[in-house]
């Protein structure tokens, strides 16, 4: 018989002899840390410090921008608006960390600053480009200028701060839960610049470092910075550091490159941006994806499908006489994620199933993504064959545990650049390389546990592209939806096959160190699935403007305000179009319809069902998921049927609004400033768009409204409903029924 008090007892002790020897250990790490640091770092670091360290106060001016060194070291930087403005504009404060100004070198095209403090060295390069406008044919030229801060240590941080107040209106920087148009009024803390979940209050799937100003200002972040963001109502700041999550796995130097670039008119200046940085689409995707209706199964079904209820709902759509793209099947098609073979308790017969929608008219794709479930075979499988990513928790814990303290991090980096210790470090190296098991790295995803696809190691994007086209030859599958692939999503410890991420990539301005290489490397994976037919879609982008797929926004909660419903709508898309995504797939017609939880489903409001679906007319894509008919109302089934003859009756306009895309970078839904860059009630306005650049939508948005305050642009416009002529750079009052879709054509 065991004896349960003797085992318990004895596990306390155990207990109690690991406590004290870990503060033993602990105790022992932390002198020897001190003791190194007195007698060894810091006494070499006053044999080697800068002798001259003081440079006087002074100011310079280098093309249209203007310095002013201050004696703490502050660098206030303004500019010169255009040639007619003499008056400067205060546009930053750079060396927010205060480094000590040592020397300072100024040439035409160069500026060079050098500071006391790890051999830290600020280069600003100028360059003037010749560009030609894509609208009026004339040539035109932009100011450049190349900020880089370097310094041997990758310890060092950089803190570069960018007015917000009086420069002008702001554009850009990633996708958010709660959006603005213009940005300036948003407020985030200082976060990592990379794609995240924006429904865990982080910046969002879609993640470019790029910001636009009205008054002609553009900065552009090199993607391989380790980039921290922080924004209030009169800053924005850059923070650049070697922290979680960019984890630097090498003795390397840290540089930190931005451009800033400068032209009296922003579309212009935008369209540089994206011809000669961002890169513009290769193709257009799908032309059905854009003429005709998606449907889809998840708000109205979300996980409670099977052939029946996708049946009946495919041919209540034929019934009611509704145009259709593709219908995508979507959450819980599979008995586990990642499994990728058909729940046969749901689904018989898929073949069957498939089968049937196809001679109903519909391409079929389904609902993917890179988990695998941890109660599966192919997990065990996947991880022993080195496809999913690892967990490397002694290495990463080390990490984040120095880059917390100062001390430790000047102890760890002497250490590691002293010869003496090399022997050391190596033997530590290989004890954990070959007698520490590695284990799968868990990703805690809203369904649950499981392991995340590796897309670093090229075995596993061949091994998941097989996958998927197996699937397709066997049951006739069209295409796929790829959900996820956000880098908060990856387990917490892991690591990539490819440590450093040093990946081969086509284009050398995408090549990327930072966890940004994940969404990039699974959005190139959904392209390289489908390059025929282009029926995808992601919902993730890093550098990926040039794939001809749509991108799906942030799912969108079914209520009116900006918090994520209706309004924050037409911001969100404004802002994915600046950043280079012109294939916008706007989700669900009336938003998600959640409940308490996402498993959930409400019905939408019908007022909003109807607003929501009107905003829709003319965007890129349309997508159902609450067909009309739910609502039992004869009047929302004539509207939905209204809309999209509108969208017939523009079918051309959007087809060859989307191959202006292709050819000349410009997006397909614009903002009003897009079509006047110096209109400054156009500047701000979100809740108007623009198809093309003759084509403005006014879309109802607000509850209850019996009359639109409606703002025209420059020009005559005629509204296609009633025939009228409307003079621009006015606002008018137009009345409107809960039927009416105020559109203007410009005459």
């Amino acid at each position: 018989m065991i004896d349960i008090r003797g085992w318990l007892w004895f596990s306390l002790r155990i207990f109690i002899y690991s406590t004290i020897l870990s503060i033993i250990v602990t105790g022992c790490i932390c002198a020897f840390c001190i003791w190194y640091y007195w007698f060894v770092v810091r006494r070499r670091s006053r044999t080697e410090q800068e002798i001259n360290t003081k440079l006087q106060n002074r100011s310079f001016s280098f093309h249209t921008l203007s310095f002013q060194i201050s004696n703490s070291g502050i660098i206030l930087l303004s500019i010169q608006i255009s040639p007619l403005e003499k008056q400067l504009l205060e546009l930053a404060q750079l060396n927010g960390r205060r480094y000590r100004i040592s020397t300072l070198d100024i040439q035409d095209e160069q500026i060079s600053i050098g500071f006391a403090k790890s051999n830290i060295n600020l280069t600003i390069k100028h360059e003037c480009l010749e560009q030609q406008s894509s609208q009026t044919k004339r040539t035109y030229f932009v100011h450049e200028y190349t900020f880089l801060w370097s310094t041997p240590s990758y310890r060092v941080r950089f803190d570069d701060k960018f007015h917000l107040n009086d420069t002008g209106y702001w554009y850009g920087g990633a996708t958010q839960r709660t959006v603005y148009w213009p940005i300036n009024q948003f407020v985030t803390k200082c976060q990592a610049m990379v794609p995240n979940d924006a429904y865990k209050n982080m910046f969002g799937s879609v993640c470019e470092r790029y910001w636009l100003s009205s008054l002609g200002f553009a900065l552009l972040v090199d993607p391989l910075a380790p980039l921290f963001v922080s924004m209030n109502k009169k800053h924005l700041q850059f923070i650049s550091q070697y922290r979680t999550p960019y984890r630097q796995k090498e003795f390397l130097s840290h540089q930190f490159q931005y451009k800033f670039l400068q032209h009296v008119n922003m579309r212009d200046l935008h369209l540089t941006i994206i011809n000669r940085y961002l890169g513009k689409p290769t193709n257009i995707p799908s032309p059905r994806m854009i003429t005709e209706p998606i449907w889809s199964t998840w708000a109205q079904f979300k996980q409670n499908i099977n052939t029946e209820n996708i049946l009946n709902y495919a041919e209540e759509i034929v019934r009611q006489d509704f145009p259709r793209s593709q219908i995508c099947i979507d959450d819980d098609w599979t008995p586990h994620y990642g499994t990728l073979e058909f729940d046969r308790t749901k689904f018989p017969d898929p073949k069957e199933l498939i089968k049937r929608l196809k001679e109903l008219n519909f391409r079929v794709t389904f609902w993917i993504h890179p988990f695998v479930s941890c109660h599966t075979f192919k997990f065990i499988d996947y991880w022993r064959r080195g496809l999913l990513i690892n967990m490397n928790i002694l290495p990463i814990l080390i990490d984040s545990l120095i880059e917390r303290s100062r001390l430790l991090q000047l102890v760890f980096d002497d250490i590691l650049a002293n010869p003496v210790f090399q022997p050391v470090i190596f033997i530590l190296k290989y004890i954990h390389q070959q007698f520490l098991p590695s284990l799968p790295g868990i990703s805690l995803w809203w369904n649950g546990l499981a392991g995340v696809l590796d897309l670093t190691n090229q075995s596993t994007q061949d091994q998941y592209i097989s996958d998927l086209e197996r699937l397709q030859t066997k049951y006739d599958i069209d295409s796929f939806k790829f959900d996820a692939g956000e880098v908060n999503w990856l387990p917490t410890f892991g690591s990539f096959t490819n440590s450093s991420c040093l990946q081969t990539i086509t284009d050398r301005l995408t090549s990327t160190t930072t966890p940004g290489i994940y969404p990039y490397l699974y959005a190139q994976l959904a392209h390289r699935v489908d390059r025929d037919n282009r029926l995808q879609e992601v919902r993730v982008g890093y550098r990926t403007q040039t794939l001809p797929m749509f991108v799906r926004i942030i799912d969108k909660d079914s209520h009116w305000s900006y918090k994520n419903g209706l309004r924050s709508l037409l911001p969100s898309i404004f802002n994915l179009s600046l950043l280079g995504y012109p294939f916008i797939l706007p989700d669900m017609v009336g938003g998600n319809g959640y409940g308490l939880t996402i498993s959930q489903t409400r019905l939408p409001q019908r007022d909003l069902y109807i607003r929501w679906l009107q905003l829709n007319v003319l965007l890129p894509a349309i997508q159902f998921s609450f067909p009309p008919w739910l609502y039992n109302d004869e009047q929302v089934i004539r509207i939905a049927h209204k809309c999209l003859r509108i969208r017939e009756r523009f079918r051309a306009v959007l087809l060859s609004t989307a191959e202006e895309c292709v050819q000349y970078g410009t997006p397909m839904i614009r903002p009003l400033w897009f079509y006047d860059p110096y209109d400054m009630k156009a500047q701000i306005c979100d809740n108007e768009y623009m198809l093309g650049n003759d084509l403005l939508v006014a879309p109802v948005l607000e509850e209850n409204v019996n009359e639109l305050q409606i703002y025209l642009p420059q020009g005559k416009w005629r509204c296609i409903q009633t025939e009228h002529i409307y003079d621009g750079n006015q606002t008018h009052a137009y009345p409107v029924t809960i039927e009416d879709i105020p559109i203007f054509q410009r005459c």
